[in-house]
């Protein structure tokens, strides 16, 4: 659960960097200001390619849909555990039941 919380923070960060990098070439002055403030708010450098925040976001997707995936199969198991704790409940209260009326 953790790990997933992480990986989505990591993946809104790079979004907004790749944000700010697009809005840093805006043509609007306002926008350029906002952006040119949250870089160096975020302590950005000027070596920051967007591509590669791409990419990173990519992998971190990727990873996060992985863990997404492992946290379903688990719950699946762990419902079908369930299923058979009750249904053997069910199986041994039924013996008990035709016991006790024999």
């Amino acid at each position: 659960d953790m790990k997933l919380e992480e990986t989505q923070e990591k993946i809104a960060t790079l979004n907004k960097m790749a944000e700010v990098l697009i809005n840093l070439k805006s043509e609007d002055h306002e926008t350029r200001k906002l952006a040119k403030y949250d870089f160096d708010q975020m302590n950005m450098t000027e070596s920051i390619m967007l591509d590669r925040l791409n990419t990173d976001i990519l992998k971190l997707q990727q990873e996060l849909g992985n863990e997404i995936n492992k946290y379903e199969e688990i719950a699946r198991r762990l419902d079908l555990f369930v299923k058979i704790i009750n249904t053997n409940k069910f199986t041994v209260l039924k013996f008990h039941e035709n016991a006790l009326l024999e």
